[in-house]
């Protein structure tokens, strides 16, 4: 229980430098640990044994990450022709 207590104490500190100097990652950290522990009420049973784990449950993560990334991949898609100069074809390169 002491180890615990300690180790949160240990995050809490580390998180509080992170949201003195950079704002945007530590409001990053703090949704990414809320929607962890969201996410953990809903596969605690079958972490404890509870449960049987079904077959979609291992390889999760990596369908998210694979998700995640082919969200990204179509939105850089459409945005990213707004993203390429407009140079005429008559105008000198500048370097």
């Amino acid at each position: 229980m002491i180890w615990w207590l300690l180790g949160v104490a240990v995050g809490v500190l580390i998180w509080g430098g992170i949201w003195k100097s950079n704002l945007p990652l530590a409001f990053g950290i703090l949704l990414g640990v809320l929607l962890a522990w969201f996410l953990s009420l809903f596969i605690e049973p079958y972490v404890t044994g509870m449960e049987n784990i079904p077959l979609w449950l291992p390889p999760l993560p990596l369908v998210t990450v694979a998700i995640i990334l082919f969200v990204y991949g179509v939105v850089v898609w459409f945005r990213g022709n707004e993203a390429l100069s407009t140079k005429k074809p008559d105008e000198p390169e500048q370097h």
